[in-house]
């Protein structure tokens, strides 16, 4: 039993002193899903632009909202 007791505490050692490695590695990782991402979301809106009927749709859009906000800040 003391033996398994051993084998145990020094995997549990060894994990423990390899977090700090492996945080690091998983911030990495994280950066690296951020990028995919904006990517991704550059791409959409490029495609969306580029289509005339949702690019005319958000130019719309945009310009009733600004100009609501507008009215509404001016009375």
């Amino acid at each position: 039993m003391s033996t398994l007791t051993m084998i145990s505490q020094f995997v549990f050692a060894r994990l423990y002193c390899q977090l700090p490695g492996r945080a690091r590695k998983q911030r990495g990782a994280s950066a690296l899903e951020y990028i995919v991402l904006a990517a991704a979301l550059i791409i959409i809106i490029g495609v969306l632009a580029t289509n005339d009927t949702v690019s005319d749709a958000l130019e719309t859009a945009f310009s009733d909202l600004f100009s609501d906000a507008s009215d509404t800040s001016g009375t």
